[in-house]
């Protein structure tokens, strides 16, 4: 499919990029107010459209600001209805924020969602470094209705990035997957240790709300504690059904 990625210059542009983000998470609150968004541009931020001829497939929206002392782009939202699309706009969003002199860029992404930790760990190699419980209050969109939002904070150097790898098999499971039921096992904090994600956490909350909330105590319990004590996370393991959790190395 033949695409163009195009910077929000006036309020049209604006206007499209509000309403597309509006059509993908259905009946929530507004992602990105046109009017709010086209002032943050005004003053520097990052907003851009991918179209398809005249139809928006996807759209980014940013905000710059300082996080660890470096000059960042938080990234507040990306999202596209073609497959291809987001990783486009996110190289976009790279190249844009190294030009304007930018250290890093940043965003959040629910630890729930495996394929979302693929596209972020596995392969844009950016680096969890943060654990956000319910950051954006219980959510009630047509995707996320019913569910907490628990995000992790991701980290994308400009300067390092990072070349996506994948870990080996570890034994060291905190969190298994017992036939779509998460199941604690005892383990190693002071290793790297594995927690087992849902298949697919969007389905699941369609029929099985509950299962969901199984699932997110598990997986917030362990986050928290383990990003308490300065762990990270950037890598996933087991063919990618697991993210690994990297503890704090202790120093002598």
């Amino acid at each position: 499919m033949a695409f163009d990625i195009e910077l929000v210059h006036d309020i049209s542009a604006m206007t499209e990029l509000s309403d597309f983000f509006a059509q993908v998470w259905a009946n929530g609150p507004e992602v990105v107010p046109f009017d709010i968004g086209f002032a943050i541009t005004h003053v520097g931020g990052y907003a851009a459209l991918a179209r398809s001829g005249q139809t928006v497939i996807g759209a980014s929206f940013g905000v710059r600001g300082v996080y660890a002392n470096q000059n960042i782009l938080h990234s507040h939202v990306t999202a596209s209805r073609v497959a291809g699309i987001g990783y486009q706009l996110k190289i976009h969003q790279f190249n844009w924020a190294k030009s304007n002199g930018l250290d890093a860029i940043t965003w959040t992404f629910d630890p729930l969602v495996r394929r979302n930790c693929v596209f972020n760990l596995s392969k844009l190699g950016a680096v969890g470094v943060e654990f956000l419980p319910n950051f954006y209050g219980t959510m009630t969109d047509d995707i996320n209705a019913g569910d907490e939002s628990d995000r992790i904070f991701a980290f994308w150097s400009l300067a390092n990035a990072a070349e996506p790898k994948d870990a080996t098999f570890t034994e060291n499971i905190a969190l298994a997957d017992n036939d779509g039921q998460p199941k604690r096992n005892e383990f190693d904090p002071s290793q790297p240790f594995a927690i087992y994600l849902p298949e697919d956490i969007e389905a699941l909350r369609k029929i099985d709300l509950d299962l969901v909330k199984a699932w997110r105590t598990e997986v917030h319990q362990l986050l928290s504690v383990a990003f308490n004590n300065g762990a990270t996370v950037s890598q996933m393991v087991d063919n990618r059904k697991a993210i690994l959790v990297a503890p704090k190395m202790k120093t002598k």
